[in-house]
């Protein structure tokens, strides 16, 4: 049964670790690090998963955000039941830090609560995007040079 898993994943590669990062960025509970760290170990480009990873989480990040914006703060909680102190601690921080709150979106849990109440509170979408892009793309590239190690990933 391994095999099979490990065939399937070998054969959608970048796509692959692209479609399940995004799946993780939204609300599924998926950790993207963790196959993150498989598809190096199968032998794929540290530069080319890490860039798929971000890509595709952004992309689930971005359809958390568009969720809230879309939608009341009522209807977000109700529905992804959301209870309301880790909203409110969620709408004090953006009140705080307003769109570098999405450099954290990759927190477990917390992350996808700050990107709903970032789009609820209509929070500048292109800043908050390019924002968690890069906070995203910081923790991806954290991970795998951490598995291939700082030096074979920086060239040096």
């Amino acid at each position: 049964m391994d095999s099979v898993i490990i065939e399937f994943l070998k054969e959608y590669g970048y796509w692959g670790m692209g479609i399940l990062a995004f799946l993780s960025g939204s609300v599924v509970p998926i950790t993207s690090e963790v196959l993150l760290v498989f598809f190096l170990g199968i032998g794929m480009n540290a530069i080319g998963v890490t860039l798929a990873a971000t890509i595709g989480n952004t992309l689930g990040g971005i359809t958390c955000y568009m969720m809230g914006y879309l939608t009341s703060k009522q209807r977000v909680q109700s529905f992804f039941k959301i209870p309301d102190r880790r909203m409110k601690r969620a709408d004090l921080m953006i009140q705080k830090y307003g769109y570098w709150t999405a450099g954290i979106s990759f927190v477990p849990v917390i992350g996808e609560v700050l990107l709903l109440a970032l789009g609820v509170l209509r929070v500048n979408r292109f800043k908050v995007f390019a924002v968690m892009a890069l906070g995203k793309f910081v923790r991806y590239m954290f991970v795998t040079a951490s598995y291939t190690g700082f030096a074979n990933y920086f060239g040096s």
